[in-house]
């Protein structure tokens, strides 16, 4: 039976939960002047040098949030699309793979996180050195870290001895959870809520609350069109019809 490309699967997501590590460690100081809780550092670096650190970086304004995220969908993408290619491949790619690999996900299970002008192309010149509203895109980044985290966990499990990353349990994880084969579906709906929750940062960086009613959530769902010009290529081509998952 095939099985999905585990480990380059895994290697990309967790190069995305890096970044949304530090992406969340960074809204975080912004909005409270301290590191999180449960900050880590990778490298043994202390609590006053990570501080130090953030105050040299400056003010945390979109287009960071912008440079970050775009970094992060890059990741996801590629761990989506490289689900069903062989390693060597993968370790050979061509410009067309990586055109391919690089773009949001083309499939049924993630079209209602699409803009509803599938044709837009927003310019990421156009954003703004404004700074963000860090109350929602703080909460939304730091959610979909821990789903993100979970999930490199379960790609873990798959690889079991043979796992390039020691991935730690995570905190607050069901027991069950984990106990039967990670199929293809639930990696798709994982990964949908994870990038649900990254649009929702994104689309939400200006607001101080939520605004409620299912359409003013289902617009901040989408995935942003801005994302679409960036450097890695992240939109499906125009009238390439879905596919299912």
């Amino acid at each position: 039976m095939r099985t999905l490309s585990w480990k380059p699967i895994l290697a990309n997501l967790n190069e995305a939960a890096g970044e949304l590590d530090e992406l969340h460690c960074r809204l975080h100081y912004q909005a409270f002047e301290e590191l999180p809780d449960d900050w880590r550092s990778p490298s043994g670096e202390s609590h006053a040098d990570r501080i130090a650190q953030l105050e040299r970086r400056g003010p945390f304004t979109e287009s960071t949030l912008f440079s970050s995220l775009e970094h992060a969908y890059h990741h996801l993408n590629c761990a989506w699309n490289f689900r069903w290619a062989p390693e060597e491949r993968i370790r050979r790619f061509s410009m067309a793979d990586a055109r391919r690999w690089t773009r949001f996900p083309d499939t049924k299970r993630f079209a209602s996180l699409w803009p509803d002008d599938r044709t837009v192309r927003a310019s990421a010149g156009a954003i703004g050195r404004g700074k963000v509203q860090p109350t929602v895109t703080r909460i939304e980044i730091h959610t979909a870290l821990r789903k993100l985290e979970i999930l490199c966990y379960l790609v873990a499990k798959e690889l079991g001895g043979n796992s390039p990353l020691k991935v730690e349990h995570p905190k607050g994880l069901f027991p069950e959870v984990g106990d039967h084969p990670l199929a293809e579906k639930e990696l798709a709906n994982r990964m949908f809520v994870i990038y649900r929750r990254l649009n929702l940062a994104w689309n939400g960086r200006k607001d101080k609350t939520f605004g409620w009613g299912s359409r003013a959530i289902r617009n901040r769902e989408r995935f942003p069109s801005v994302f679409a010009t960036g450097s890695w290529n992240m939109w499906r081509p125009a009238g390439v019809p879905n596919r299912d998952a």
